[in-house]
Protein backbone atom coordinates (compact mmCIF):
# COMPACT_ATOMS: atom_id res chain seq x y z
CA UNK A 1 0.00 0.00 0.00
CA UNK A 2 2.97 2.48 1.20
CA UNK A 3 4.68 1.42 -1.91
CA UNK A 4 1.64 2.35 -4.53
CA UNK A 5 1.35 5.20 -2.76
CA UNK A 6 4.89 6.63 -3.13
CA UNK A 7 4.93 5.73 -6.58
CA UNK A 8 1.68 7.40 -7.49
CA UNK A 9 3.03 10.51 -5.62
CA UNK A 10 5.94 10.18 -7.54
CA UNK A 11 3.53 10.27 -10.56
CA UNK A 12 1.84 13.20 -9.95
CA UNK A 13 4.81 15.24 -9.45
CA UNK A 14 7.12 14.08 -12.00
CA UNK A 15 3.63 15.03 -14.43
CA UNK A 16 3.28 18.65 -12.87
CA UNK A 17 -0.49 17.58 -11.70
CA UNK A 18 -1.72 20.23 -9.79
CA UNK A 19 -1.28 22.80 -12.44
CA UNK A 20 -4.15 21.41 -13.74
CA UNK A 21 -5.05 22.87 -16.89
CA UNK A 22 -6.65 20.51 -19.80
CA UNK A 23 -3.60 20.50 -21.27
CA UNK A 24 -1.73 18.84 -18.95
CA UNK A 25 -4.67 16.62 -18.50
CA UNK A 26 -4.86 15.67 -21.96
CA UNK A 27 -1.19 14.94 -22.57
CA UNK A 28 -1.36 12.68 -19.01
CA UNK A 29 -4.36 10.93 -21.27
CA UNK A 30 -1.71 10.61 -24.39
CA UNK A 31 0.91 9.26 -21.49
CA UNK A 32 -1.31 6.54 -21.08
CA UNK A 33 -1.39 7.37 -17.60
CA UNK A 34 -5.11 7.15 -17.60
CA UNK A 35 -5.76 7.17 -13.67
CA UNK A 36 -3.65 9.87 -12.74
CA UNK A 37 -5.22 11.59 -15.88
CA UNK A 38 -8.85 10.89 -14.01
CA UNK A 39 -7.74 13.13 -10.86
CA UNK A 40 -7.00 15.98 -13.14
CA UNK A 41 -9.85 15.72 -15.14
CA UNK A 42 -12.43 15.47 -12.43
CA UNK A 43 -10.46 18.54 -10.72
CA UNK A 44 -11.01 20.55 -13.87
CA UNK A 45 -14.99 20.10 -13.72
CA UNK A 46 -15.24 20.71 -10.63
CA UNK A 47 -14.22 23.71 -10.76
CA UNK A 48 -15.45 24.51 -14.66
CA UNK A 49 -18.75 22.78 -14.47
CA UNK A 50 -20.15 24.10 -17.62
CA UNK A 51 -17.02 23.49 -19.93
CA UNK A 52 -17.91 20.81 -22.44
CA UNK A 53 -14.24 20.26 -23.44
CA UNK A 54 -13.65 18.77 -20.11
CA UNK A 55 -16.03 16.49 -20.39
CA UNK A 56 -15.78 15.28 -23.86
CA UNK A 57 -11.88 14.98 -22.91
CA UNK A 58 -12.25 13.02 -19.54
CA UNK A 59 -14.59 10.67 -22.01
CA UNK A 60 -11.36 10.11 -23.72
CA UNK A 61 -9.40 9.48 -21.09
CA UNK A 62 -11.88 6.72 -20.19
CA UNK A 63 -12.49 5.74 -24.43
CA UNK A 64 -8.59 5.25 -24.48
CA UNK A 65 -8.58 2.77 -21.41
CA UNK A 66 -11.06 0.55 -22.53
CA UNK A 67 -14.01 1.78 -20.99
CA UNK A 68 -16.73 2.92 -23.59
CA UNK A 69 -19.47 3.01 -20.90
CA UNK A 70 -17.74 5.19 -18.57
CA UNK A 71 -16.59 7.08 -21.64
CA UNK A 72 -20.39 7.14 -23.07
CA UNK A 73 -21.62 8.30 -19.41
CA UNK A 74 -19.39 11.37 -19.20
CA UNK A 75 -20.04 11.98 -22.57
CA UNK A 76 -23.51 12.42 -21.67
CA UNK A 77 -23.02 14.27 -18.67
CA UNK A 78 -20.46 16.66 -21.10
CA UNK A 79 -24.02 17.09 -23.11
CA UNK A 80 -26.35 17.59 -20.22
CA UNK A 81 -23.77 20.57 -18.82
CA UNK A 82 -23.38 21.65 -22.34
CA UNK A 83 -26.07 21.20 -25.02
CA UNK A 84 -24.09 23.90 -27.52
CA UNK A 85 -20.87 22.18 -27.05
CA UNK A 86 -19.72 19.96 -30.22
CA UNK A 87 -17.34 18.10 -29.07
CA UNK A 88 -19.65 15.58 -26.27
CA UNK A 89 -21.66 14.50 -29.24
CA UNK A 90 -19.13 13.13 -31.22
CA UNK A 91 -18.03 11.48 -28.11
CA UNK A 92 -21.52 10.13 -28.11
CA UNK A 93 -21.54 9.14 -31.84
CA UNK A 94 -17.83 7.29 -31.28
CA UNK A 95 -18.93 5.01 -29.10
CA UNK A 96 -22.25 3.85 -31.24
CA UNK A 97 -19.97 3.56 -34.12
CA UNK A 98 -17.87 1.53 -32.01
CA UNK A 99 -20.98 -0.47 -31.24
CA UNK A 100 -21.82 -0.87 -34.75
CA UNK A 101 -24.80 1.20 -34.22
CA UNK A 102 -24.03 3.65 -37.89
CA UNK A 103 -27.40 5.22 -38.23
CA UNK A 104 -27.38 6.50 -34.49
CA UNK A 105 -23.89 7.25 -35.23
CA UNK A 106 -23.98 9.24 -38.30
CA UNK A 107 -26.76 11.42 -36.20
CA UNK A 108 -24.52 12.56 -33.66
CA UNK A 109 -21.38 13.43 -36.08
CA UNK A 110 -24.26 15.54 -38.08
CA UNK A 111 -25.61 17.19 -34.81
CA UNK A 112 -21.53 18.06 -33.88
CA UNK A 113 -21.29 18.96 -37.46
CA UNK A 114 -23.61 21.69 -37.14
CA UNK A 115 -23.15 22.96 -33.96
CA UNK A 116 -19.41 23.77 -35.45
CA UNK A 117 -20.72 25.03 -37.95
CA UNK A 118 -17.49 23.93 -40.41
CA UNK A 119 -15.23 26.11 -37.58
CA UNK A 120 -13.57 23.81 -35.29
CA UNK A 121 -11.13 21.35 -37.27
CA UNK A 122 -10.94 18.92 -33.66
CA UNK A 123 -14.96 18.17 -34.20
CA UNK A 124 -13.91 17.05 -37.62
CA UNK A 125 -10.74 15.15 -36.69
CA UNK A 126 -12.05 13.31 -33.85
CA UNK A 127 -15.27 12.01 -36.27
CA UNK A 128 -12.14 11.34 -38.63
CA UNK A 129 -10.50 9.04 -35.46
CA UNK A 130 -13.35 6.80 -34.99
CA UNK A 131 -13.63 5.63 -38.96
CA UNK A 132 -9.98 5.15 -38.86
CA UNK A 133 -9.69 2.64 -35.76
CA UNK A 134 -12.78 1.03 -35.06
CA UNK A 135 -12.94 -2.58 -35.99
CA UNK A 136 -15.84 -1.12 -38.97
CA UNK A 137 -13.89 1.50 -40.82
CA UNK A 138 -15.03 4.35 -43.46
CA UNK A 139 -11.59 5.37 -44.81
CA UNK A 140 -12.59 7.38 -47.19
CA UNK A 141 -14.75 9.80 -45.47
CA UNK A 142 -11.90 10.18 -42.56
CA UNK A 143 -9.56 11.14 -44.99
CA UNK A 144 -12.05 13.57 -46.65
CA UNK A 145 -13.44 14.88 -42.88
CA UNK A 146 -8.98 15.32 -42.34
CA UNK A 147 -8.80 17.59 -45.63
CA UNK A 148 -11.64 20.01 -44.27
CA UNK A 149 -9.95 19.93 -41.25
CA UNK A 150 -6.45 20.70 -43.02
CA UNK A 151 -8.00 23.69 -44.70
CA UNK A 152 -9.33 24.95 -41.34
CA UNK A 153 -5.97 24.66 -39.78
CA UNK A 154 -3.30 23.76 -42.14
CA UNK A 155 -0.27 24.07 -39.06
CA UNK A 156 -1.97 21.97 -36.83
CA UNK A 157 0.59 18.50 -36.79
CA UNK A 158 -2.37 16.38 -35.13
CA UNK A 159 -4.41 16.37 -38.15
CA UNK A 160 -1.17 14.93 -40.11
CA UNK A 161 -0.89 11.99 -37.63
CA UNK A 162 -4.53 11.66 -38.74
CA UNK A 163 -4.55 11.24 -42.00
CA UNK A 164 -1.07 9.62 -41.69
CA UNK A 165 -3.12 6.80 -39.77
CA UNK A 166 -5.50 6.45 -42.19
CA UNK A 167 -3.25 5.89 -45.60
CA UNK A 168 -1.18 3.59 -42.85
CA UNK A 169 -5.26 1.70 -42.88
CA UNK A 170 -5.07 1.39 -46.80
CA UNK A 171 -1.57 -0.61 -46.81
CA UNK A 172 -0.18 3.13 -48.07
CA UNK A 173 3.02 3.32 -46.10
CA UNK A 174 4.66 5.90 -48.15
CA UNK A 175 1.42 8.16 -47.89
CA UNK A 176 1.77 7.50 -44.05
CA UNK A 177 4.91 8.43 -43.75
CA UNK A 178 4.68 11.44 -45.70
CA UNK A 179 1.66 12.84 -43.33
CA UNK A 180 4.04 11.45 -39.96
CA UNK A 181 7.24 13.53 -41.31
CA UNK A 182 4.60 16.72 -42.29
CA UNK A 183 3.82 16.44 -38.52
CA UNK A 184 7.41 16.56 -36.96
CA UNK A 185 7.98 19.43 -39.45
CA UNK A 186 5.16 21.37 -38.17
CA UNK A 187 6.43 20.30 -34.89
CA UNK A 188 9.78 18.49 -34.40
CA UNK A 189 9.19 17.65 -30.58
CA UNK A 190 5.94 15.79 -31.47
CA UNK A 191 6.52 12.15 -29.97
CA UNK A 192 3.35 11.02 -31.36
CA UNK A 193 5.03 12.48 -34.64
CA UNK A 194 7.67 9.95 -34.11
CA UNK A 195 5.94 7.54 -32.22
CA UNK A 196 3.75 7.10 -35.59
CA UNK A 197 6.93 6.72 -37.75
CA UNK A 198 8.19 3.98 -35.39
CA UNK A 199 5.31 2.25 -35.43
CA UNK A 200 4.96 2.64 -39.45
CA UNK A 201 8.52 1.18 -39.42
CA UNK A 202 7.99 -1.84 -37.13
CA UNK A 203 5.03 -2.76 -38.89
CA UNK A 204 7.34 -2.85 -41.97
CA UNK A 205 9.47 -5.26 -39.82
CA UNK A 206 11.94 -2.27 -39.95
CA UNK A 207 12.83 -2.87 -36.56
CA UNK A 208 16.21 -1.77 -36.13
CA UNK A 209 14.72 1.97 -37.90
CA UNK A 210 11.86 1.73 -35.44
CA UNK A 211 13.60 1.61 -32.09
CA UNK A 212 16.07 4.62 -32.80
CA UNK A 213 12.83 6.56 -33.19
CA UNK A 214 11.87 5.64 -30.17
CA UNK A 215 14.87 6.09 -28.40
CA UNK A 216 14.37 9.44 -30.30
CA UNK A 217 11.12 9.97 -28.83
CA UNK A 218 12.01 9.25 -25.15
CA UNK A 219 14.83 11.61 -25.61
CA UNK A 220 12.69 14.52 -26.55
CA UNK A 221 10.10 13.91 -23.75
CA UNK A 222 11.43 11.35 -21.45
CA UNK A 223 8.61 10.87 -19.31
CA UNK A 224 6.24 9.63 -22.91
CA UNK A 225 5.30 6.21 -21.79
CA UNK A 226 4.13 5.14 -24.76
CA UNK A 227 8.05 5.22 -26.45
CA UNK A 228 8.91 2.78 -23.42
CA UNK A 229 6.12 0.50 -24.33
CA UNK A 230 7.15 0.26 -27.45
CA UNK A 231 10.94 -0.12 -27.34
CA UNK A 232 9.87 -3.04 -25.04
CA UNK A 233 8.05 -4.75 -27.64
CA UNK A 234 10.76 -4.57 -29.94
CA UNK A 235 13.01 -5.97 -27.25
CA UNK A 236 10.43 -9.00 -27.00
CA UNK A 237 10.44 -10.03 -30.32
CA UNK A 238 14.22 -10.19 -30.59
CA UNK A 239 14.53 -12.59 -27.79
CA UNK A 240 15.83 -9.62 -25.07
CA UNK A 241 13.26 -10.06 -22.77
CA UNK A 242 15.53 -8.55 -19.93
CA UNK A 243 16.05 -5.46 -22.06
CA UNK A 244 12.19 -5.72 -23.34
CA UNK A 245 11.33 -6.13 -19.44
CA UNK A 246 13.65 -3.28 -18.19
CA UNK A 247 11.59 -1.07 -20.93
CA UNK A 248 8.28 -2.31 -19.66
CA UNK A 249 9.16 -1.52 -15.63
CA UNK A 250 10.03 2.25 -17.13
CA UNK A 251 6.46 2.40 -18.64
CA UNK A 252 5.34 1.27 -15.42
CA UNK A 253 7.38 4.16 -13.32
CA UNK A 254 5.94 6.52 -15.25
CA UNK A 255 2.51 5.10 -15.57
CA UNK A 256 2.02 3.27 -12.09
CA UNK A 257 -1.53 3.03 -12.19
CA UNK A 258 -3.88 -0.27 -11.91
CA UNK A 259 -4.16 -0.35 -16.03
CA UNK A 260 -0.93 -0.40 -16.54
CA UNK A 261 -0.08 -3.16 -14.01
CA UNK A 262 -2.57 -5.53 -15.49
CA UNK A 263 -1.06 -4.75 -18.83
CA UNK A 264 2.36 -5.30 -17.45
CA UNK A 265 0.85 -9.05 -16.32
CA UNK A 266 0.19 -9.86 -19.67
CA UNK A 267 3.40 -8.17 -21.27
CA UNK A 268 5.71 -10.47 -18.61
CA UNK A 269 3.39 -13.27 -19.91
CA UNK A 270 4.40 -12.85 -23.48
CA UNK A 271 8.12 -12.90 -22.20
CA UNK A 272 7.52 -15.97 -20.53
CA UNK A 273 8.11 -14.74 -17.38
CA UNK A 274 5.33 -16.55 -15.68
CA UNK A 275 6.21 -16.63 -11.78
CA UNK A 276 6.64 -12.66 -12.54
CA UNK A 277 3.71 -12.32 -14.81
CA UNK A 278 1.58 -14.29 -11.77
CA UNK A 279 2.89 -12.04 -9.35
CA UNK A 280 2.02 -8.57 -11.37
CA UNK A 281 -1.68 -9.84 -11.88
CA UNK A 282 -2.27 -10.54 -8.33
CA UNK A 283 -1.31 -7.50 -7.50
CA UNK A 284 -3.31 -5.69 -10.23
CA UNK A 285 -6.22 -7.95 -8.85
CA UNK A 286 -6.37 -6.20 -5.65
CA UNK A 287 -7.38 -2.61 -7.84
CA UNK A 288 -9.04 -4.11 -10.10
CA UNK A 289 -11.06 -7.27 -9.33
CA UNK A 290 -13.46 -7.35 -11.96
CA UNK A 291 -11.19 -6.97 -14.93
CA UNK A 292 -10.93 -10.67 -16.56
CA UNK A 293 -7.65 -9.94 -18.61
CA UNK A 294 -5.89 -9.94 -15.29
CA UNK A 295 -7.37 -13.40 -14.82
CA UNK A 296 -6.31 -14.77 -18.07
CA UNK A 297 -2.91 -13.99 -17.85
CA UNK A 298 -3.09 -15.15 -14.50
CA UNK A 299 -4.48 -18.64 -15.40
CA UNK A 300 -1.65 -18.61 -18.90
CA UNK A 301 1.12 -18.32 -16.41
CA UNK A 302 -0.44 -20.95 -13.68
CA UNK A 303 -0.21 -23.42 -16.12
CA UNK A 304 3.06 -22.87 -17.48
CA UNK A 305 4.56 -22.85 -13.62
CA UNK A 306 2.67 -26.27 -12.88
CA UNK A 307 0.39 -24.51 -10.40
CA UNK A 308 -2.33 -26.83 -12.41
CA UNK A 309 -5.23 -26.74 -9.48
CA UNK A 310 -4.67 -23.25 -8.98
CA UNK A 311 -4.59 -22.80 -12.99
CA UNK A 312 -7.96 -24.01 -13.29
CA UNK A 313 -9.55 -22.30 -10.91
CA UNK A 314 -8.45 -18.90 -11.68
CA UNK A 315 -9.43 -19.86 -15.88
CA UNK A 316 -12.85 -20.86 -14.41
CA UNK A 317 -13.09 -17.26 -12.94
CA UNK A 318 -12.22 -15.66 -16.45
CA UNK A 319 -14.71 -17.68 -18.07
CA UNK A 320 -17.22 -16.73 -15.75
CA UNK A 321 -16.34 -12.91 -15.41
CA UNK A 322 -16.14 -12.54 -19.58
CA UNK A 323 -19.41 -14.58 -19.98
CA UNK A 324 -21.12 -11.44 -18.41
CA UNK A 325 -18.93 -9.47 -20.30
CA UNK A 326 -20.08 -8.34 -24.11
CA UNK A 327 -17.09 -6.38 -24.44
CA UNK A 328 -15.14 -9.24 -23.76
CA UNK A 329 -13.92 -11.10 -26.49
CA UNK A 330 -13.04 -15.47 -25.65
CA UNK A 331 -10.43 -16.44 -27.50
CA UNK A 332 -8.77 -19.74 -28.89
CA UNK A 333 -6.27 -19.56 -26.28
CA UNK A 334 -8.41 -19.48 -23.83
CA UNK A 335 -10.12 -22.57 -24.36
CA UNK A 336 -6.82 -24.27 -25.02
CA UNK A 337 -5.43 -23.27 -21.49
CA UNK A 338 -8.37 -24.16 -19.66
CA UNK A 339 -8.26 -27.58 -21.85
CA UNK A 340 -4.57 -28.36 -20.81
CA UNK A 341 -5.13 -27.42 -17.27
CA UNK A 342 -8.68 -29.81 -17.22
CA UNK A 343 -6.42 -32.85 -18.39
CA UNK A 344 -3.80 -32.50 -15.65
CA UNK A 345 -6.65 -33.37 -13.50
CA UNK A 346 -6.22 -37.16 -13.61
CA UNK A 347 -8.49 -37.76 -10.51
CA UNK A 348 -11.58 -36.93 -12.20
CA UNK A 349 -12.43 -38.44 -15.07
CA UNK A 350 -15.24 -35.74 -16.04
CA UNK A 351 -11.77 -33.22 -16.25
CA UNK A 352 -10.79 -35.37 -19.20
CA UNK A 353 -14.53 -35.09 -20.83
CA UNK A 354 -14.14 -31.34 -19.80
CA UNK A 355 -10.81 -30.90 -21.33
CA UNK A 356 -11.99 -32.44 -24.79
CA UNK A 357 -14.97 -30.16 -25.21
CA UNK A 358 -12.43 -27.13 -24.59
CA UNK A 359 -9.98 -28.45 -27.53
CA UNK A 360 -12.89 -28.67 -29.18
CA UNK A 361 -14.36 -25.08 -29.15
CA UNK A 362 -10.73 -24.03 -29.30
CA UNK A 363 -10.60 -25.27 -32.93
CA UNK A 364 -14.07 -23.92 -33.75
CA UNK A 365 -12.36 -20.48 -33.26
CA UNK A 366 -8.84 -21.27 -34.59
CA UNK A 367 -9.46 -24.28 -37.15
CA UNK A 368 -5.29 -23.69 -37.99
CA UNK A 369 -4.40 -25.13 -34.79
CA UNK A 370 -4.65 -28.23 -35.99
CA UNK A 371 -2.41 -29.59 -33.60
CA UNK A 372 -4.65 -29.93 -30.72
CA UNK A 373 -6.49 -32.97 -32.16
CA UNK A 374 -3.32 -34.47 -31.11
CA UNK A 375 -4.28 -33.16 -27.51
CA UNK A 376 -7.87 -34.28 -28.07
CA UNK A 377 -6.63 -37.53 -29.13
CA UNK A 378 -4.01 -37.98 -26.05
CA UNK A 379 -6.94 -37.34 -23.60
CA UNK A 380 -8.94 -39.58 -25.16
CA UNK A 381 -6.11 -42.55 -24.65
CA UNK A 382 -5.72 -41.42 -20.68
CA UNK A 383 -9.96 -42.09 -20.89
CA UNK A 384 -8.81 -45.01 -22.39
CA UNK A 385 -11.19 -44.81 -25.24
CA UNK A 386 -9.25 -45.92 -27.82
CA UNK A 387 -11.63 -45.51 -31.03
CA UNK A 388 -12.38 -41.87 -30.19
CA UNK A 389 -8.56 -41.61 -30.09
CA UNK A 390 -7.76 -42.93 -33.51
CA UNK A 391 -10.69 -40.71 -34.92
CA UNK A 392 -9.19 -37.44 -33.87
CA UNK A 393 -5.22 -38.28 -34.90
CA UNK A 394 -6.37 -39.60 -38.47
CA UNK A 395 -8.34 -35.77 -38.59
CA UNK A 396 -5.33 -34.19 -37.96
CA UNK A 397 -3.11 -36.55 -39.74
CA UNK A 398 -5.39 -35.49 -43.13
CA UNK A 399 -5.81 -32.05 -42.33
CA UNK A 400 -1.94 -31.58 -42.61
CA UNK A 401 1.48 -33.23 -42.88
CA UNK A 402 2.01 -36.36 -40.38
CA UNK A 403 4.76 -36.35 -38.04
CA UNK A 404 6.59 -38.95 -35.84
CA UNK A 405 4.54 -37.98 -32.92
CA UNK A 406 1.58 -38.67 -34.54
CA UNK A 407 2.24 -42.12 -35.93
CA UNK A 408 3.47 -42.71 -32.85
CA UNK A 409 0.13 -41.58 -31.20
CA UNK A 410 -2.11 -43.31 -33.13
CA UNK A 411 0.38 -46.65 -33.07
CA UNK A 412 -0.46 -46.82 -29.26
CA UNK A 413 -4.13 -46.21 -30.24
CA UNK A 414 -4.63 -48.94 -32.27
CA UNK A 415 -1.81 -51.41 -30.07
CA UNK A 416 -4.41 -50.82 -27.13
CA UNK A 417 -7.37 -51.57 -28.78
CA UNK A 418 -5.27 -54.96 -30.08
CA UNK A 419 -4.89 -53.55 -33.47
CA UNK A 420 -1.55 -54.68 -34.20
CA UNK A 421 -1.38 -54.99 -37.71
CA UNK A 422 -2.66 -51.17 -37.94
CA UNK A 423 -0.18 -50.69 -34.95
CA UNK A 424 2.90 -52.11 -36.68
CA UNK A 425 1.84 -49.87 -39.98
CA UNK A 426 2.09 -46.75 -37.77
CA UNK A 427 5.20 -47.84 -36.20
CA UNK A 428 6.73 -48.88 -39.45
CA UNK A 429 6.47 -44.75 -40.61
CA UNK A 430 8.23 -43.53 -37.43
CA UNK A 431 11.27 -45.62 -38.66
CA UNK A 432 10.97 -44.26 -42.21
CA UNK A 433 10.90 -41.00 -40.81
CA UNK A 434 13.25 -41.17 -38.42
CA UNK A 435 15.69 -44.11 -38.90
CA UNK A 436 17.92 -42.93 -36.24
CA UNK A 437 15.15 -43.31 -33.24
CA UNK A 438 15.09 -46.11 -30.80
CA UNK A 439 11.27 -45.28 -30.44
CA UNK A 440 9.80 -46.69 -33.81
CA UNK A 441 11.86 -50.02 -32.81
CA UNK A 442 10.76 -50.26 -29.49
CA UNK A 443 7.02 -50.46 -30.55
CA UNK A 444 7.51 -52.33 -33.77
CA UNK A 445 9.46 -55.03 -31.34
CA UNK A 446 6.69 -54.68 -28.56
CA UNK A 447 3.49 -55.16 -31.21
CA UNK A 448 5.19 -58.21 -33.08
CA UNK A 449 5.35 -59.84 -29.72
CA UNK A 450 1.66 -59.37 -29.97
CA UNK A 451 1.59 -60.33 -33.46
CA UNK A 452 3.17 -63.71 -32.22
CA UNK A 453 2.18 -64.34 -28.75
CA UNK A 454 3.47 -68.40 -29.01
CA UNK A 455 6.87 -67.25 -30.49
CA UNK A 456 6.49 -69.10 -33.60
CA UNK A 457 8.14 -67.15 -35.82
CA UNK A 458 10.27 -64.77 -33.15
CA UNK A 459 8.91 -61.70 -35.25
CA UNK A 460 10.14 -59.08 -32.63
CA UNK A 461 13.69 -59.97 -32.93
CA UNK A 462 15.44 -58.08 -35.24
CA UNK A 463 13.42 -54.95 -33.87
CA UNK A 464 14.52 -55.48 -30.49
CA UNK A 465 17.96 -55.83 -31.43
CA UNK A 466 17.95 -52.65 -33.94
CA UNK A 467 16.09 -51.17 -31.14
CA UNK A 468 19.14 -51.93 -28.32
CA UNK A 469 21.85 -50.79 -31.34
CA UNK A 470 19.87 -47.27 -31.59
CA UNK A 471 19.85 -46.24 -28.01
CA UNK A 472 23.01 -44.21 -27.15
CA UNK A 473 24.83 -44.92 -23.91
CA UNK A 474 24.46 -41.61 -22.35
CA UNK A 475 20.40 -42.64 -22.40
CA UNK A 476 21.14 -45.94 -20.73
CA UNK A 477 19.82 -45.18 -17.25
CA UNK A 478 16.56 -43.30 -18.91
CA UNK A 479 15.50 -46.66 -21.07
CA UNK A 480 16.42 -49.35 -18.41
CA UNK A 481 13.08 -51.31 -18.23
CA UNK A 482 13.16 -51.15 -22.14
CA UNK A 483 16.35 -52.58 -22.49
CA UNK A 484 16.17 -55.01 -19.77
CA UNK A 485 12.75 -56.18 -21.93
CA UNK A 486 14.60 -56.00 -25.24
CA UNK A 487 17.30 -58.24 -23.87
CA UNK A 488 15.15 -60.61 -21.56
CA UNK A 489 13.63 -61.54 -24.98
CA UNK A 490 16.84 -62.23 -27.12
CA UNK A 491 18.44 -63.99 -24.43
CA UNK A 492 15.29 -66.52 -24.24
CA UNK A 493 15.47 -66.57 -28.20
CA UNK A 494 18.87 -68.30 -27.87
CA UNK A 495 17.95 -70.64 -25.37
CA UNK A 496 14.88 -71.62 -27.20
CA UNK A 497 17.51 -72.05 -30.45
CA UNK A 498 19.85 -74.06 -27.94
CA UNK A 499 22.73 -71.29 -27.73
CA UNK A 500 23.29 -70.90 -24.25
CA UNK A 501 26.50 -68.87 -24.56
CA UNK A 502 24.74 -66.29 -26.91
CA UNK A 503 22.12 -66.75 -24.49
CA UNK A 504 24.21 -65.79 -21.47
CA UNK A 505 25.69 -61.97 -23.17
CA UNK A 506 21.93 -61.17 -23.59
CA UNK A 507 21.51 -62.27 -19.61
CA UNK A 508 24.81 -60.56 -18.37
CA UNK A 509 23.43 -57.08 -20.07
CA UNK A 510 20.22 -57.63 -17.90
CA UNK A 511 22.75 -58.09 -14.91
CA UNK A 512 24.29 -54.98 -15.64
CA UNK A 513 21.44 -53.07 -16.01
CA UNK A 514 19.54 -54.03 -12.97
CA UNK A 515 21.38 -56.53 -10.74
CA UNK A 516 17.86 -57.80 -8.69
CA UNK A 517 16.74 -59.02 -11.95
CA UNK A 518 15.69 -62.82 -10.72
CA UNK A 519 15.60 -64.20 -14.51
CA UNK A 520 19.34 -63.23 -15.03
CA UNK A 521 20.33 -64.88 -11.92
CA UNK A 522 18.50 -67.78 -12.38
CA UNK A 523 20.04 -68.29 -15.60
CA UNK A 524 23.97 -67.14 -14.98
CA UNK A 525 24.30 -69.50 -11.92
CA UNK A 526 22.53 -72.29 -14.27
CA UNK A 527 24.82 -75.03 -14.99
CA UNK A 528 24.68 -74.25 -18.98
CA UNK A 529 25.31 -70.76 -18.50
CA UNK A 530 28.66 -71.64 -16.50
CA UNK A 531 29.78 -74.35 -19.30
CA UNK A 532 30.13 -70.62 -21.54
CA UNK A 533 33.20 -68.25 -21.07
Amino acid sequence: MKRNLFFLTLTFLSTGIFSQTLPDAIKLTDNEQFETAEISFKNLIESQPNNGENYFYFGENYFKNDNLEMANATYQKGVDANATNPLCYVGLGKVQWYQNKSTEAKANFYKATTLAAGKNAIVLMKIAEAYIKAETKDINEAIKLLDMAIKLEPKKPEVYILKGDAFLEQNDGTKAIENYEKAGALDPKSVTAILRQGQLWFRAKNYDLALELYKKASLIDSSFAPAYREKAEIYFLAGRYANAVAQYKRYLQLNNNCSARGRYAGFLNQAKQYKESIEAASEAIKCNPSNPYLYRYKGYSQFETGDYVNGLQTMNTFFDMASKNAKVKIISEDYEYRARLYSKDTKDSTSFMSAIADYKKALELDPAKNEMNADIANTYIKMKKYPEAISAYKSKMEKGKPTANDYFGIGRAYYYSKDFVNADSSFVQIIRSQPDLPLGYLWRAKTNVQLDPKNETWLAKPFYEQYIAKVKPTDTEKNKKDLVDANTYLGVYYMNNKDNCMAKTFFKKINELDAANANSKKFLDSAEAKKCP
